[in-house]
């Protein structure tokens, strides 16, 4: 049976120009091995970016070019690189698409290999100090031309390990970590909503707000849930629905539209899930359960 093929419209150069100015604005960098990364270039899923990351990512522009954005998850295409011909493949890949209001998850075909585009060539190398050109056999880890391990890329600009380290520190800076779950609600621009089920094993460990000029801002919570399995995890982020704290998601694990308590979510390889309700932004990542336990976590919450 031939494979049915999404039908995606095709670009104007408005549009085009669009995504450029997009590109410019946006930080694609990946909490992701960067060697890994770059092998696959796959989209691989945006969910729960590291946290700093998490917060540049809220321009929202109009769909369809906003998908196209989405699946460049590799940081690895500059704006020159975006023409149609290369938009219109973007778009092409994309085999599903679910909106959710302020969030958008696509699932994309990750089978094909992107070029090695030119703004990284020159730039990244593996342990013998030969150059990476392409995609093709990327080895396990790469350098800089100073031989400095890269552990991620921020646009196509690599970052290194001393140079993560740095950002982590300042990152770290600018939380602020509240321990009682009751407290929550005293910062947080909405009700903040627990799972009142969790697995066994489980407890609420923290949560984490961000700081900016004028304090703590309430707009997103992170929650964090420990264990005594360190095989196992659930984290959650509760964002404010505005078109501030809007964001996209891609990934070529399998996306499922799905319904909770009559609200539309989309979940991602069994795995992890994301819907919005009454004015807040859900997003639940697990590892190490089931489908029906994430599925039985998200029902709890009574939002």
């Amino acid at each position: 049976m031939r494979k049915k093929k999404a039908v995606q419209p095709d670009f104007t150069e408005q549009e085009i120009q669009e995504l450029g100015r997009y590109l410019a604005s946006q930080d694609f960098s990946r909490e992701s091995d960067p060697a890994a990364v770059l092998r696959q270039v796959r989209s691989r899923s945006i969910q729960r970016q590291q946290e700093d990351d998490s917060m540049k990512n809220n321009q929202r522009i109009r769909r369809p070019v906003m998908i196209a954005a989405s699946l460049l998850v590799a940081a690895v295409v500059s704006v020159s690189f975006v023409r149609p011909s290369f938009a219109q493949e973007m778009l092409e890949r994309v085999l599903k698409s679910v909106n959710l209001g302020h969030i958008e998850v696509a699932q994309m075909d990750g089978s094909a290999t992107p070029v090695f585009p030119e703004a990284l060539k020159g730039q990244i190398f593996d342990q013998d100090g030969n150059p990476v050109t392409s995609f093709e056999a990327m080895p396990k880890a790469i350098f800089n031309a100073a031989g400095e391990a890269i552990v991620r890329f921020d646009g196509d600009k690599p970052i290194t390990k001393s140079e993560q380290e740095q950002l982590d520190k300042e990152a770290s800076e600018q939380k602020f970590t509240v321990k009682e779950a009751a407290e929550l609600d005293q910062y947080a621009l909405f009700k903040v909503k627990l799972p009142e089920y969790l697995p066994e094993g489980f407890v609420f460990d923290h949560g984490e707000f961000y700081k900016d000029e004028e304090g703590v801002s309430g707009q997103v919570v992170e929650l964090f849930f420990g264990s005594k399995d360190k095989n196992k995890r659930i984290w959650m982020q509760l964002r404010l629905a505005n078109e501030e704290n809007a964001f996209v998601l891609s990934t070529d694990d399998k996306v499922e539209q799905v319904k909770l308590k009559g609200t539309d979510a989309a979940l991602v390889g069994g795995r992890s899930l994301d819907w919005e309700a009454n004015g807040v932004m859900y997003g639940l990542s697990t590892r190490g359960l089931d489908r029906a336990e994430v599925l039985k976590i998200a029902e709890s919450i009574n939002w």
